[in-house]
């Protein structure tokens, strides 16, 4: 009786975690942006609600272009 061949070990990608984690952040980042512009109405807390929003969308572009880039 012959033996059977070895399995065949294909690569294994990494689990999509980090990229979870970060739209967890978002979401967590807009919510509590929001509730501060509605706790607190002021034009001060609008610009910097926005500017953390428009910030960390930066952040998560970038972070997405490093994947991206790193898989091609």
């Amino acid at each position: 009786m012959a033996a059977h061949p070895a399995p065949t070990h294909e690569p294994v990608s990494a689990p999509e975690t980090p990229l979870l984690a970060v739209f967890a952040l978002l979401i967590i980042v807009a919510v509590v942006a929001i509730g501060l512009v509605i706790a607190i109405p002021s034009t001060v807390t609008l610009i910097v609600a926005f500017g953390t929003v428009i910030g960390f969308a930066v952040l998560v572009t970038w972070m997405l272009a490093r994947m991206i880039g790193s898989e091609g």
